[in-house]
């Protein structure tokens, strides 16, 4: 890290001058080491998932990179220079949520730092990421019942299969990766940590438990769906898989990755292709669908099905009912539009 000594005590940091003492400044590995056993120690309560961490760690690497680039000295960064930060990343198009997450692993960093006594304050409270104006529900993308059921039929079904078992493999996979996000609500990060061991049987009813962001929940599946699973899981067996509780739900089919864990990326890329095929990535009206769009999917058709917004709510996980209650709020805004009710010939 860019540093230089101007007298006894006194550093140059990017034009600006800080009082320090070269023994007291911690080694930026010093920091680092701090901040890994906080990691696995602290953060939610010393059970974070991998996947968290690795988020925490890749947040804070990037705002080390920014202040070596600034020439400051990580121990010796001031609230200031974490508003300069922010305006870094607000500079880069950064989402509201995107800099808040980063500010948060930052403010991770430094709590650490500060219980060690590595820093004398943790520059970061107070410093909160931009607002984004938009509007309630803007963000629920869904697809029709008839674009949902286009979807589905875009993946050969199973019993028109006339190829090797691998392509009876991928069928199955996507159809079930599909029906699990679309008619299920699961999230793509559910998809991706379930294991075989997750999928349970009990009087001719499935079920799947789920690890999701903070909370592991379990679903009953639709038979069809659970009925798919395991015809997967019997055609994986017939490829001689050696198939364990721990065995990924969903696996790559490349021939380099076979029967590995497929990504969280391989997932978009999978869900992105078939949206493609079927012409609902992109709309005329600017409807850009995700694979988030999925599960926005499952929610809102449950709810024009007749679901109770209780029973949608914990169909999908969610803790709070004011989260569950903006898909009510999109449903009624389409369904009981006031200008509809203005009777003149226009």
């Amino acid at each position: 890290m860019a540093i230089r000594r101007l007298n006894k005590g006194r550093f140059e940091r990017g034009g600006r001058t800080a009082i320090a003492t070269i023994s007291t400044l911690p080694t930026l590995r010093v920091m680092r080491n701090c901040f890994e056993q906080y990691l696995n120690l602290t953060i939610a309560d010393g059970n974070a998932s991998v996947d968290t961490i690795k988020t925490y760690k890749s947040r804070v690497a990037q705002f080390l990179d920014w202040c070596k680039e600034q020439e400051l000295y990580p121990a010796l960064i001031t609230k200031q220079n974490i508003l300069e930060y922010r305006k870094h990343l607000v500079d880069e198009s950064k989402t509201s949520t995107t800099i808040r997450l980063s500010l948060l692993a930052v403010k991770h960093f430094y709590t650490a730092c500060l219980a060690e006594k590595l820093v004398k304050e943790n520059p970061v409270l107070g410093v909160k990421a931009p607002r984004e104006k938009r509007e309630v529900g803007s963000t629920i993308n869904y697809l029709s019942l008839e674009e949902l059921q286009q979807l589905i039929d875009s993946v050969l079904p199973v019993y028109k299969i006339r190829g090797d078992n691998i392509t009876r493999i991928q069928v199955l996979r996507d159809r079930i990766l599909l029906g699990c996000m679309a008619l299920q609500g699961c999230r793509s990060i559910e998809m991706y940590r379930a294991n075989l061991g997750d999928l349970s049987e009990s009087g001719g009813q499935y079920y799947l438990k789920l690890d999701g962001k903070n909370s592991i929940r379990t679903i009953i599946l639709r038979s069809d769906l659970g009925s798919e699973i395991a015809q997967y899981r019997q055609a994986r067996m017939k490829a001689k898989e050696k198939l364990t509780p721990t065995s990924p739900l969903l696996i790559s089919l490349s021939n380099r990755r076979y029967a590995q864990r497929l990504s969280k990326r391989g997932i978009g890329h999978v869900v992105d292709s078939y949206l493609e095929k079927c012409g609902l990535k992109h709309s005329n009206f600017e409807r850009n669908l995700s694979p988030h769009s999925l599960r926005h999917t499952a929610g809102t058709l449950s709810l024009q099905s007749g679901s109770s917004l209780r029973e949608v709510q914990d169909f999908l996980g969610h803790s709070d009912p004011k989260t569950t209650a903006v898909y009510t709020h999109v449903l009624n805004c389409q369904e009981n539009n006031p200008a509809s009710r203005i009777e003149i010939d226009f």
